[in-house]
């Protein structure tokens, strides 16, 4: 989500993105900010998946982006095992790695926007999914966040090129439900906890569709 993210951000404002880190594959499909030091300050914005008090300070400002863990799981899964654009495999789905994964990664969903929420200085959050159902009004509302003002028409041309090279389509997703009874007792929590917490900072608080039924 947040390349993607990233590629709008660029197209919208004409300035390269950076990143906390340097990803080879991103750097050769475009993402030229890659290589910048992340504290060059020639890019708009930089990548990171960094939390804690110490990291999250190191930043004046912050978008915070905020996708249902459900399809955050099943997506970030896909990368870890097939790359930006790949599938996980049958193979992958059913072994071990699978559950794992879920225990992990989803208290890591959720006490990686707790400590944005209780660190960051200025923050806007985003949920990925009004950037899906509402690209124009929330592009807007992120290059504006930015400092920089964008013409209707710009915004119009990037939204005719809306995917750019790294969304996934949504063509080969996984026919069967990959969470268990008890994968869902353990992320349900955590979306409840998040929403919370964004409820008591005033933010919008994330919708029911989050939770799986």
């Amino acid at each position: 989500g947040n390349t993607w993210v990233r590629h709008l951000i660029e197209h919208a404002t004409g300035i390269y993105t950076g990143s906390y880190y340097f990803d080879g594959t991103l750097y050769n499909k475009g993402f030229k900010g890659e290589k910048d030091h992340w504290r060059s300050r020639r890019t708009i914005c930089v990548k990171t998946h960094e939390s804690g008090r110490k990291e999250i300070e190191m930043f004046d400002a912050a978008i915070l982006l905020i996708r249902n863990p459900y399809k955050s799981l099943v997506a970030e899964f896909n990368r870890k095992c097939a790359g930006h654009l790949g599938y996980a495999t049958d193979q992958n789905w059913k072994s071990k790695e699978w559950p794992d994964f879920v225990n992990s990664y989803a208290s890591w969903w959720a006490s990686h926007v707790l400590d944005w929420l209780k660190y960051g200085k200025h923050l806007l959050v985003v949920r990925y999914e009004d950037l899906e159902e509402a690209l124009l009004p929330k592009l807007r509302e992120m290059v504006g966040f930015l400092n920089i003002t964008v013409t209707h028409d710009r915004l119009l041309c990037v939204e005719n090129n809306r995917d750019g090279n790294f969304k996934r389509s949504g063509a080969k997703q996984k026919g069967f439900e990959p969470f268990t009874k008890e994968m869902k007792e353990v992320i349900d929590p955590f979306i409840v906890i998040v929403d919370k917490a964004l409820r008591e900072r005033n933010f919008t608080g994330l919708p029911k569709m989050y939770l799986r039924r």
